[in-house]
């Protein structure tokens, strides 16, 4: 067996990007209205997600975190978590509290995150 350039299959499974990567908790039903009035639908992968102590829940997917209303079905697309607040936030087990900035929020459990998504489609309110 000679050893030469790895395949493409075997690059991709050693690649440090695949090890740090996570893997989606849930995925998120979200659907858009352009400005034409066309409703797109998409999947949103969603990583993780917290509750602060008035019980508004925020979810984060790849990119950016959703302020999510449950009454109205929205979401409002919010910037991720600074790094000061993801260091706590991941130090912390699912479903436990966390302290940040003598704020206290909830890291929501998977089953909860999971029990979110699945409630139904989602429209995202533009800010």
């Amino acid at each position: 067996m000679t050893q030469g350039r790895p395949n493409r299959l075997q690059r991709r499974i050693s690649s440090p990007d695949m090890e740090t990567r996570r893997a989606p908790i849930a995925v998120l039903e979200v659907a858009r209205k352009s400005k034409s009035g066309v409703v797109s639908r998409s999947s949103e992968p969603i990583y993780g997600g917290y509750a602060n102590a008035r019980g508004q829940v925020s979810l984060f997917a790849e990119n950016c975190a959703y302020s999510v209303n449950f009454k109205s079905q929205t979401l409002r697309e919010r910037p991720s978590l600074n790094s000061g607040a993801q260091a706590h936030y991941e130090a912390t087990d699912a479903g436990e509290p966390f302290v940040y900035a003598n704020v206290t929020f909830l890291r929501l459990s998977h089953e909860r995150i999971a029990e979110i998504c699945a409630s139904g489609s989602f429209k995202v309110r533009v800010s």
